[in-house]
């Protein structure tokens, strides 16, 4: 056997690719999302507008990021960023929806 045909532990890693490029824009994405959301809610309690609840506006926001990361082509490992785990949404997000004080 020869010397070059030997992989060293230094060559097996990647170097940092497209693959963390789309986890920063998922995660960017979610980030503007959420601070998105809350600026509405803000809006939204300001102008006293009632006529759509601040959780129905952050929906419609998510849906229509969703919608659009869905039709967008340009980069397919964005949408595994933005995949339903229902173990995180059973366990930290659903309880404080149903034991919010009205």
């Amino acid at each position: 056997m020869a010397m070059e045909d030997e992989i060293s532990p230094a060559d097996a890693r990647a170097p940092p690719g497209k693959e963390q490029q789309a986890a920063g824009v998922g995660i960017l994405l979610q980030i503007m999302m959420l601070v998105l959301s809350f600026v509405l809610g803000h809006v939204l309690r300001r102008k006293k507008v009632y006529v759509i609840p601040e959780a129905s506006a952050s929906l419609l926001i998510g849906l229509i990021v969703g919608g659009l990361a869905n039709i967008s082509n340009t980069e397919t490992n964005i949408r595994t960023w933005f995949n339903f785990h229902e173990e995180f949404f059973f366990l930290f997000l659903l309880p404080p929806i149903i034991l919010y004080p009205h």
